[in-house]
């Protein structure tokens, strides 16, 4: 949610055909920039739910991982979702800007991950370069899951927390450099879902207490509020592991992410994610003509409004009709049957006899 409202800001503010240039509207720019940083939490969560199979393997000593049938998930469950994506993004740029050659090289790079280290321009989709990172993360996340092979609980998270450490120095140090927005950089995010992951399969109920909703209140503002810093660089990871060990301990915390409408909108982030902007770049075509000239709040709330749900609308219909399907393990068998029945359907033998 965070990140839509950075890319709707960031149409209203720059494609909008309208100067809200001052003071107030550029501290109001940097706050809303922040959101950005939700990619930043979704590598955590991503790293806590790829981390769950390999320590209950090492930790908990349960069947082991079987890698081929981890990376024929991954490829199943998020490869068609994503291709179709940018199918349509390739026929609506090429639609409205004529420049189906000069996509096609980017669309190939993008369908094998390697935009990021192709091209630093003309990506048809350009938030999915942190879709890039996660695969990079996906490829790696088995040898790191020997991570909860280490016996000792302060060894093993010591190491964990000297990763964290090096992956920031390399962000720090990497500015906008290719490493430090790959994989290298971002792997702190990572192995803090891992942490969070190894903390939690440790503790007991008595961890549970409002204290940890405190906590909420003054983490989750922090995490957005603060200013980009190097000692930012570093507070950053912590105040995501304790906002996250809030969430799951803290009574009011859990509740709230657990309210229904927040779960099933969460379950659906993958089609968001891949679909928001596609929406945006049609609709804002439409939506701009609103646009308030005297005040950038009125404008950037009535787009939040008409984008917003627009996005859900449509993101909505891609997961029930694209993605939700890919979610069961054993579609492509289904798929082939289907398909092998209807080559032998009753009324094909009858037309033969």
């Amino acid at each position: 949610m965070a990140t839509l409202l950075v890319h709707m800001f960031g149409e209203v503010y720059t494609r909008s055909g309208h100067d809200f240039i001052s003071q107030y509207h550029y501290d109001f720019f940097k706050l809303v920039d922040r959101g950005d940083r939700g990619v930043s939490l979704f590598f955590v969560i991503s790293g806590f739910i790829l981390a769950q199979p390999f320590l209950r393997q090492h930790l908990e000593h349960a069947k082991a991982v079987s890698i081929k049938g981890y990376f024929k998930r991954r490829l199943t469950r998020l490869e068609p979702p994503y291709i179709l994506s940018l199918l349509l993004y390739l026929f609506a740029v090429s639609l409205f800007k004529h420049q189906f050659l000069s996509l096609l090289p980017h669309f190939f790079a993008q369908v094998f991950y390697l935009h990021n280290f192709i091209f630093n321009y003309g990506s048809l989709n350009f938030v999915t370069w942190s879709l890039e990172v996660e695969v990079q993360f996906y490829i790696v996340a088995p040898l790191l899951g020997y991570l909860y092979a280490i016996s000792r609980p302060v060894l093993r998270r010591g190491i964990m927390i000297c990763l964290i450490v090096a992956s920031i120095l390399i962000q720090v140090h990497g500015g906008q450099s290719l490493i430090a927005w790959n994989f290298p950089g971002q792997l702190q995010f990572f192995l803090v879902g891992f942490l969070i992951a190894d903390v939690r399969a440790t503790q007991t109920k008595s961890w549970q207490s409002r204290r940890w909703d405190l906590a909420s209140l003054l983490v989750w503002p922090a995490i957005f509020g603060l200013e980009k810093s190097n000692f930012f660089a570093f507070l950053f990871p912590v105040l995501i592991f304790i906002a996250y060990l809030a969430a799951f301990n803290g009574p009011v915390s859990r509740g709230i992410f657990q309210t229904k409408w927040i779960a099933l909108t969460g379950g659906m982030c993958y089609s968001f994610y891949l679909m928001h902007m596609l929406v945006i770049d049609c609709v804002f075509k439409f939506t701009k003509k609103i646009i308030i000239p005297s005040s950038l709040m009125l404008s950037f709330s009535s787009q939040v409004f008409l984008l917003g749900i627009c996005i859900y609308i449509f993101c909505t219909f891609y997961f029930v009709l694209i993605e939700r399907p890919c979610m069961d393990p054993k579609w492509p068998g289904k798929l082939m049957a289907r398909i092998r029945n209807r080559r032998h359907s009753p009324s094909d033998m009858i037309a033969g006899d």
